[in-house]
């Protein structure tokens, strides 16, 4: 058949386009489909085919890391500020002070030794776990039966604390995540019934967190890809550049982004007196060429500071 199709002249495809893309090679994959702005993918997944139930709505992002190294195994928590859609089971392995409080913070079950105990026996009635420090050592009896299911505390996460309305909180509206081999994290984000604007308000909060959790020495770009599918449906690309305003904090508003860029331009990447960049932090730059002019900037600050202090 050739390297390239009849059908799309100049589009590479078989295993020639994948040793192009290996060498670092920029190809047009045949059949790729362009990616999806965030306002029209939750109307298209709703277009698809209906079921007879809520469906979770779910998000895929790829980040740039190797989870095999331990500085880049990340894990880590995200509150959702319209919620999950679901009913979250909570139980808290606490006494005193802790016990009380996660009670009145609406835990589903508190106990300690008595319920780690219970947990030894078979009972397993609630979604996720909360310690306190001083319970870790008795829940080390019922470890092997948590962790597999990713309900072992842990202090990473925020699972184990004396803080209970904060953590119950935290558990009630939030979801743990936990990147696959391949740097992949699948988080849901709420459920098919959800208005379009909750959807977004919790993929903007996770895409928040998944940046501050952000390993230090990940080059760009660190979000590489991000897909968002119902429970039974196709998955869709969505667009990088929504996705790096999103996480970044800065909404989907690309014209503030663009003027941001113009302001710059007309003074050569030079002359920045008109704008104060040197408050701005690289990161929340969208412009690649922007960004890195941002941290030459500061390299050179900070080199000419170490001169004048060794002067």
């Amino acid at each position: 058949g050739g390297l390239f199709s009849p059908h799309a002249p100049g589009r590479i495809r078989g295993p020639a386009c994948c040793v192009l893309q290996q060498r670092g090679v920029k190809v047009q994959v045949e059949g790729r489909k362009p990616p999806t702005l965030i306002a029209d993918a939750m109307p298209t997944i709703r277009g698809f085919k209906k079921r007879n139930f809520d469906q979770t709505i779910e998000v895929a992002v790829r980040l740039n890391i190797d989870p095999r190294k331990q500085d880049q195994a990340m894990r880590g928590l995200a509150v959702l500020p319209k919620g999950t859609g679901r009913n979250v089971r909570v139980a808290v392995f606490a006494t005193g002070p802790a016990a009380e409080e996660a009670k009145k913070a609406g835990a589903t079950i508190v106990g300690g030794d008595d319920l780690v105990d219970q947990v030894k026996g078979g009972f397993m009635e609630f979604d996720r776990c909360v310690a306190t420090p001083a319970m870790m050592q008795s829940l080390s009896k019922i470890a092997r039966i948590l962790g597999p299911r990713g309900m072992m505390p842990n202090p990473k996460v925020g699972t184990v604390t004396d803080n209970m309305t904060e953590a119950i909180g935290g558990l009630m509206s939030g979801v743990t995540f936990k990147a696959e081999k391949a740097g992949i994290i699948h988080v849901p984000i709420g459920k098919m019934s959800f208005p379009d604007e909750d959807l977004l308000a919790n993929l903007e909060a996770v895409l928040k967190v998944l940046v501050i959790l952000r390993p230090k020495g990940i080059k760009e770009p660190y979000i590489r890809s991000c897909y968002m599918s119902a429970a039974m449906s196709e998955s869709l690309r969505l667009d990088p550049e929504e996705v790096s305003l999103l996480a970044t904090g800065r909404g989907l508003d690309k014209d503030a982004q663009k003027e941001e860029v113009k302001q710059v331009a007309k003074t050569g990447w030079v002359d920045k007196a008109a704008l104060d960049w040197d408050s701005v932090d690289p990161q929340t730059v969208v412009s690649k060429k922007l960004r890195r002019y941002l941290e030459e900037r500061r390299k050179l600050a900070a080199k000419r500071q170490e001169q004048g202090a060794d002067s």
